[in-house]
Parts: structure tokens; C-alpha cells; sequence
């Protein structure tokens, strides 16, 4: 499978991932996807040393990668399985109600009878604090958007 390819599966799915918003196997199938991408990318590009900013192996490619983004690195961690590492739950999330008309019909009707929460996928980090996962994902994915990978 081309690059191209690969990255076009990584975007069907994560639209599946948003289209199933409480759904932690989908943004894990997505963030399994896109570390494995990192080292598919490492892999075509390894023997010309500027496309993978001088990393003389995958670790040190990686710990490039995380310095670069914080979306690239989180889902470095969702993928690892370490104990030690990010993990993925679903919380509920309190929505300002400024922004309930942003809000899809059902997840206001979600939020009216549970106290202005809705739930969410988020990514735990190390430290406790959480983020929701679908921006990391974004983040990871804008990243590799901009990236020169395709040749």
C-alpha cells in the first residue's frame, strides 16, 4: 500500500470516528493508523536524512515527530498501550451555553437533562488532565497534512 493510499484509509476512518462521537475503538483504530503511518514514512524516507530531519533511526524519528506535535506525540502514547501512557475514556464534558447552537439536535437534548453535559471521547494524558480526543486526532492529522511525505 502507497503512502497515499494509507493516509486516504486514515482519513475514511477517522470520518468514521466522527460520525460515531462516543466510539473509543474507532479513535483508537484511528490513532493506531496514523503512529504506524509515522513509521511507514520513516521507512521510504530513512536514506535521504533531510525528509526525516537527520533522525538516524525510527526512535529518534518519533521523538522529532512528538517535538513537532503534540497531536503526533499523544497518539504516539495511545498506541504504545503503555501503562505509563495516555488512555482513552469517555467523560462528560461541560458545554458553555454559548455554545449550544453548535451543538448537533442531539446532543442539546443530551445536555438539557444532564446538566450541560455532554459525553466525549477525551485522551487522559500522564499528568491526569484530559483533552478531547478528536482534537488530538485533528491535530496529528493536520500535522501530517502539511508534512512532506508524498514525495
Amino acid at each position: 500500500m502507497t503512502l497515499a493510499a494509507q493516509f486516504a484509509l486514515i482519513l475514511e476512518e477517522h470520518r468514521h470516528s466522527l460520525a460515531a462521537p462516543l466510539s473509543v475503538r474507532k479513535v483508537l483504530l484511528v490513532a493506531v493508523l496514523l503512529d504506524h503511518f509515522a513509521d511507514r514514512v520513516f521507512a521510504q524516507f530513512r536514506h535521504t536524512p533531510e525528509r526525516v530531519f537527520g533522525a538516524p533511526d525510527v526512535l529518534a524519528w518519533r521523538a522529532t515527530l512528538a517535538a513537532r506535535s503534540v497531536g503526533v506525540e499523544l497518539v504516539g502514547e495511545l498506541a504504545s498501550g503503555r501503562d505509563d501512557g495516555a488512555l482513552l475514556r469517555v467523560d462528560a464534558i461541560t458545554v458553555p451555553i454559548a455554545d449550544y447552537p453548535a451543538l448537533a439536535v442531539e446532543d442539546y437534548m443530551v445536555s438539557l437533562y444532564n446538566q450541560n453535559t455532554v459525553q466525549r471521547v477525551v485522551v487522559v494524558r500522564r499528568d491526569g488532565s484530559t483533552v478531547l480526543a478528536h482534537e488530538i486526532l485533528a491535530a496529528a492529522l493536520d500535522y501530517w497534512n502539511k508534512a512532506d511525505w508524498r514525495g
